[in-house]
């Protein structure tokens, strides 16, 4: 059976009248993340890195004597985890590997762009710091339970 464009927009409308009247399948469905969307458009912090999928960005902060490499990460891959994540920056001559601080790691929907956004904080060193901020990496590597993703490092 196809459904032609008549039928699609009644069925839109029929969903729509069953979220006026309560049903929360119909809420869910219908509902658009403004916020989630407005944090994908204005993501803090400076691009490092980008895939076909979304991209890398970094903010370094500092609390008492410890800094801390924020990363948002924006695509298409959801992460969900209790056991943290890694990301390792390769360069032709060295490759820097590091443990997440965050272990919940959570990725937020938004159903306007169909993207995840993901924060995720590492403990790191002055020295790491200027490998990142350098751009000395050419590529990122972003691993979490069993999934990789693979970004390229922007120069």
């Amino acid at each position: 059976m196809k459904i032609n464009s008549f039928q699609v927009n009644l069925f839109k409308k029929l969903d729509l009248l069953l979220a006026d009247l309560g049903n929360p399948a119909a809420i869910k469905r219908n509902h658009i993340d403004t916020i989630t969307e407005s944090k994908i458009e204005n993501v803090r912090g400076e691009k490092i890195a980008s895939s076909i999928n979304g991209g890398i960005w970094a903010e370094i902060n500092e609390l008492s004597e410890y800094s801390f490499l924020d990363i948002i990460v924006v695509g298409n891959t959801k992460m969900k985890t209790f056991e943290g994540c890694e990301i390792i920056f390769q360069g032709t001559e060295k490759e820097l590997k590091l443990i997440s601080d965050t272990k919940e790691i959570e990725s937020n929907y938004s159903n306007v762009s169909n993207r995840f956004i993901t924060e995720i904080s590492f403990d790191i060193t002055n020295l790491n710091i200027d490998y990142i901020l350098d751009r000395e990496a050419e590529i990122a590597t972003l691993k979490h339970k069993k999934e990789v993703e693979i970004f390229k490092v922007l120069k």
